[in-house]
């Protein structure tokens, strides 16, 4: 069976304490001060086992006003309600308050004890039973059985447990990958001889005794040194489970309620979140924009500002989208849920649901951000994934960085990116990122602006210099260029969208078209170099002053391209053919000797001295020869 956790709420004295004293025969009032008052401050815990051995975990939370926040704290895991409402009271303010927040949580399944049943007469509990269902008519437990039982005379104790047998059977199977593994902490304190234990509903995941874990949002990373579930010791804990976690090398004081143990790298701190907020109907109060409230989530609290996205003002009933600013850090995920409550008074108004765990600064009453915030809020897995992509395709997040972001875990995001990539919405980059498709577009529409500014000013280039145009677009893309501009040329010249040159880039379909003029200029540049012979040509005096100089320069550099000249250095150039010849004339050479000398090679050339470097300089940088003592030998693959 799947683990289940039951959580109690009611109204103060209505007996929950003592009604799962009969169901499991644990007293979770385990405070002095509680035993001695008669109700439950701190949140108590019990164990139920089933027939077939299983084990359901109940979570005793406090009734009393005083003693909501506990309350809170205690609910944020728990599968199933169980509603005590006592007969010779009925529906009082706290179970009105207790099954508002239950129902902002998303509770999805309950029961209804009407308890101390004995002590009323048949009228009276129908007249109450009545009362309740309309109490709880637009909830989820509107189809919730109320059975009544008497902890004093076991009345229909053994059905109620039944009854929630049944319940915890429906309840939907939890995600157990160790990726995801979480718990908000509840209770921290020291055994001798074992140090520090910190304990909580472990709500997603699993971990194993030995296992590494983060606590948050102090980011310390530890390891279990002792696991116990239901207060038997184990090697391995899973989702819906009462955890105690013994940590190891970590002092009492390093941890607090309202941490986050976690696996390490599966959640980030943040102090703004963005959220759907839903006001409870009975709520007194409103939210208007900017108003400080407190924020209870998991087993902690914090106080934030509430900027409304849409609206100026929420009021009871109402529901909208907010971002929520911290005073200091904390860790939650996307699809956490949450309650409010105003600054002051201090009650209960509302809750709901977290949209983004780590989003940036928003502007009010945004078109843009707020239909990404509505795909959040009602989207499927799919919708909500590829709208993160497309927030942060510039971010050029891998797989591993939106797992942390969305909360998946493995084999979810796995399924989910194959079915985004097959149906062209999103790209994986070779170093494992992924951008969105519409960021594609916009690659290919900031590359195709760079060069085609490039090719106006410079027609008769044969391309952008390959590292300028990476700079460029990564400027561009505010991105960095050592990281990604490889991926991003891979991604450009796949979609058929540039030229790779070599050193250089060109728009695709770009070609060189030289005006009369400097067609001329290029039939002047040939025939002065091919009757330079192995005499190279000092191509930037050559040059220098005239009014093409720039065109000039640039015919030279295509013509290299092209294989009509060759480059011996940044300025002497000499014809292909020249060079080829000259090229024959030294591995004939080599074919009988080991070595050239700069004298033989200028006596083979029939050369000066200055031009024979020039050439021989020239196979030492081509990788040809190398140079050892005064003279050269080829080298060797």
């Amino acid at each position: 069976m799947n683990n289940v956790i039951i959580g109690t709420a009611g109204h103060v004295d209505h007996g929950k304490t003592c009604l799962i004293k009969e169901l499991t025969g644990t007293d979770t009032d385990r405070l002095k001060e509680e035993q001695q008052r008669g109700i439950t401050i701190e949140l108590g815990f019990a164990n139920m086992k089933t027939e077939e051995g299983e084990n359901i975990g109940i979570i005793d939370v406090p009734g009393h006003e005083k003693f909501i926040r506990n309350m809170l704290s205690g609910i944020g895991g728990i599968d199933i309600c169980l509603m005590v409402i006592a007969a010779d009271e009925g529906v009082m303010p706290q179970t009105m308050e207790h099954l508002d927040i239950l129902t902002t949580l998303k509770i999805k399944k309950g029961v209804i004890a009407l308890t101390k049943a004995d002590l009323a007469d048949e009228d009276w509990r129908e007249a109450v039973k009545e009362d309740i269902q309309n109490t709880v008519k637009e909830t989820f437990l509107s189809e919730a059985e109320i059975i009544e039982v008497s902890a004093k005379t076991g009345q229909n104790i053994e059905r109620l447990r039944q009854k929630l047998f049944e319940l915890a059977k429906e309840v939907k199977e939890k995600r157990t990958a160790p990726e995801i593994f979480r718990i908000p902490v509840d209770r921290v304190f020291t055994i001798d001889g074992f140090g520090t234990v910190a304990t909580g509903t472990l709500t997603e995941g699993s971990i194993c005794e030995g296992d590494e874990f983060e606590i948050y949002p102090s980011r310390i990373r530890t390891k279990v040194r002792n696991l116990q579930v239901h207060g038997q010791k184990t090697s391995k804990a899973l989702a819906g489970q009462r955890t105690a976690v013994n940590i190891s090398g970590i002092k009492k004081e390093k941890i607090k309620k309202g941490d986050v143990l976690a696996a390490p790298g599966s959640m980030v701190n943040t102090m703004m979140l963005d959220t759907e907020i839903n006001m409870f109907k009975s709520s007194k109060r409103s939210i208007k924009n900017g108003s400080r409230v407190h924020f209870h989530y998991g087993s902690a609290e914090a106080l934030c500002k509430v900027v409304l996205l849409e609206k100026d003002e929420l009021g009871p009933g109402e529901t909208g989208l907010a971002q929520m600013r911290f005073d200091e850090e904390l860790a939650l995920k996307r699809g956490d849920r949450f309650v409010v409550r105003f600054y002051s008074p201090v009650e209960s108004i509302g809750g709901g649901t977290v949209l983004d765990s780590y989003p940036e600064k928003h502007k009010r009453k945004n078109k843009k951000t707020l239909e990404a915030l509505h795909i959040k809020a009602a989207g499927d897995d799919a919708a909500i994934l590829l709208q993160i992509i497309k927030e942060n395709s510039g971010r050029f997040y891998t797989e591993d960085q939106l797992r942390t972001i969305t909360g998946f875990g493995k084999d979810e995001m796995a399924y989910l990116m194959e079915e985004l990539i097959k149906d062209g919405k999103t790209l994986k980059f070779e170093n494992g990122s992924y951008i969105h498709k519409d960021f594609a577009r916009h690659i290919e529409t900031a590359a195709s602006k760079i060069l085609k500014k490039y090719h106006s000013d410079n027609p008769i280039a044969k391309g952008m210099d390959k590292n300028e145009f990476r700079e460029k677009l990564a400027a561009a893309l505010y991105t960095d260029k050592e990281k990604y501009s490889g991926s991003l040329l891979k991604l450009l010249k796949e979609r058929k969208k540039i030229q790779d040159r070599g050193n250089s880039v060109a728009i695709s379909g770009f070609s060189i078209k030289y005006t009369k003029e400097q067609k001329e200029t290029r039939e002047e540049i040939e025939k002065y170099c091919l009757e330079s012979g192995f005499e190279a040509r000092d191509m930037e005096a050559y040059a220098a002053g005239r009014k093409d100089e720039k065109h000039f320069k640039q015919i030279t550099e295509d013509m290299v391209s092209e294989g009509i000249l060759v480059k011996l250095n940044y300025r002497y150039y000499m014809h292909s053919k020249a060079w080829e010849r000259a090229m024959d004339l030294f591995h004939e050479h080599m074919k009988d000797n080991d070595s050239i000398t700069l004298a033989q090679m200028r006596d083979i050339l029939d050369s000066s001295r200055k031009y024979t470097v020039l050439i021989l300089e020239a196979l030492d940088e081509m990788k040809i020869t190398r140079l050892v003592g005064d003279a050269r030998i080829l080298r060797r693959s």
